[in-house]
């Protein structure tokens, strides 16, 4: 990652700075941390976290072409079956609102991990893949029959014949430098009431309240914008669509990721107990991911929107 972001830095100029928050307009952001080389600037109205400034489409251009995108497809890999559960969970979200045969857009389906658990599920949906990466496309034609499978870009894809009755976009749009337009295409290639489920990072989380400007998912200029539960509302609302329900529901993730990774010399008294507690006691634990699920403070959240 490193490499990859100094030889951005060589080759590529950056953009304009901005002066107000992409999300709510505020002009009340200030320096939040640096991280590969890029400023990372906060809202202090909506607690956006975003790039400052952003990285040029070449840049991207380049980081999402390097041996890193090959990096990270191995590690998805390597963790492939660890991670089908975690869709498991959202498959159950998606059927309270969609039902054979509905027609779904899997946007961004990369190895298929989440095709993986609905073909595991019977498949309900008559299901279109899409992913621009051409080596994981032929790899999904190949592994899954009768799969419908697109190697396009999502802002060239034409409105189909019969618009699709829901779209899936999973740990996406915190990539994107221009949100708001790629939420229109989506919205685009909905028929009307349909609904969009996402995932995004959530930064109103027990994690980023614990590890905060040490935490793993700032990675400009991979995530560009870090999102909440709250301002993800502007965001859709400026798109287009209607929020329907947000969850969190993979807390376990949370406590595990800071237990491994909150560190320090000498705890506080409050500190050594959490910290035991969570490590060593299993009813806390449980007791804890409940509470962090039922308040949406989990630090990766379903969202599920409806075109207006």
């Amino acid at each position: 990652m490193q490499q990859v972001s100094d030889e951005i830095h060589k080759q590529f100029s950056k953009l304009e700075k901005v002066y107000r928050c992409p999300i709510c307009e505020s002009n009340k952001i200030h320096f939040y941390t640096e991280c590969f080389g890029y400023e990372m600037d906060k809202c202090e109205e909506c607690g956006h976290i975003f790039t400052n400034p952003f990285p040029s489409l070449e840049a991207l251009d380049y980081y999402y072409n390097s041996d890193l995108k090959d990096f990270e497809n191995k590690f998805f890999m390597d963790s492939f079956e660890n991670r089908i559960p975690i869709f498991d969970r959202r498959i159950i979200e998606i059927e309270k609102y969609l039902s054979s045969p509905a027609r779904l857009l899997d946007v961004g389906s990369a190895i298929g991990i989440f095709i993986e658990a609905l073909f595991r599920k019977g498949n309900p949906f008559k299901l279109t893949a899409c992913d621009l990466n051409e080596k994981a496309c032929i790899y999904l034609k190949e592994k899954y029959d009768g799969l419908e499978v697109l190697n396009e870009n999502i802002y060239s894809l034409s409105k189909p014949d019969s618009y699709f009755d829901g779209v899936t976009l999973w740990d996406t749009v915190e990539h994107l430098t221009e949100p708001t337009v790629f939420l229109k295409k989506i919205k685009d290639l909905l028929k009307p009431g349909g609904h969009f489920f996402f995932s995004t990072p959530n930064t109103y989380s027990f994690e980023w309240s614990v590890m905060r400007t040490t935490h793993v998912q700032l990675l400009p200029p991979g995530h560009v914008n870090l999102y909440n539960t709250e301002n993800i509302k502007i965001l859709l609302k400026n798109a287009g669509f209607e929020i329907v329900d947000i969850q969190t529901l993979n807390a376990s993730l949370d406590i595990s990721y800071v237990l491994k990774n909150y560190k320090k010399d000498q705890y506080s008294p409050l500190e050594e107990f959490l910290i035991s507690r969570l490590s060593n006691d299993h009813i806390f634990f449980d007791l804890f991911n409940d509470y962090l699920v039922k308040t949406k403070s989990a630090g990766n959240m379903l969202v599920v929107a409806k075109k207006v």
